[in-house]
């Protein structure tokens, strides 16, 4: 399946994409983001915690913490950077006897391999492009 893109203008419009991304996601769904430094990663991750109800002023960049947890209404989201653990480091942190089958993943700096909790994994990479950023993203096959 070809990926989907769309132009996001600005930092309101990357978080309601967030928000409309965090509706398609079922409950224990991965989603694994890529994009330079500034991209729009975590702003679109406080789109997706307030998607799912959750308080989106709450979120901040993993970059230093590595992980932040966020509870909303419909699970916990669990947001990672594996920009210095590189992606065999984010189970050391024991993440797999954490996260649960309601619990979202949000993943910056992911590479494609896992192992991730849930077959449901998506991509989304956000890059500079005039005023505001590309997002191409692609959700996993309905069979998943």
């Amino acid at each position: 399946m070809e990926p989907e893109r769309s132009f996001l203008a600005d930092e309101a419009v990357t978080e309601t994409f967030g928000a409309q991304c965090a509706a398609l996601t079922p409950p224990g769904g991965t989603w694994l983001l890529r994009g330079e430094l500034g991209a729009g990663k975590t702003t679109w991750t406080r789109g997706f915690v307030a998607g799912l109800g959750g308080d989106g002023d709450q979120v901040a960049s993993p970059t230093y913490a590595v992980l932040h947890r966020y509870e909303t209404p419909k699970g916990r989201v669990f947001h990672l950077d594996l920009y210095r653990l590189g992606e065999g480091g984010a189970w050391s942190l024991g993440l797999e006897e954490q996260v649960t089958s309601r619990d979202f993943l949000v993943v910056e700096w992911a590479g494609s391999s896992g192992p991730w909790p849930t077959d449901w994994v998506a991509e989304l990479g956000l890059e500079p492009q005039d005023q505001g950023r590309l997002a191409v993203w692609s959700l996993p096959s309905r069979s998943a």
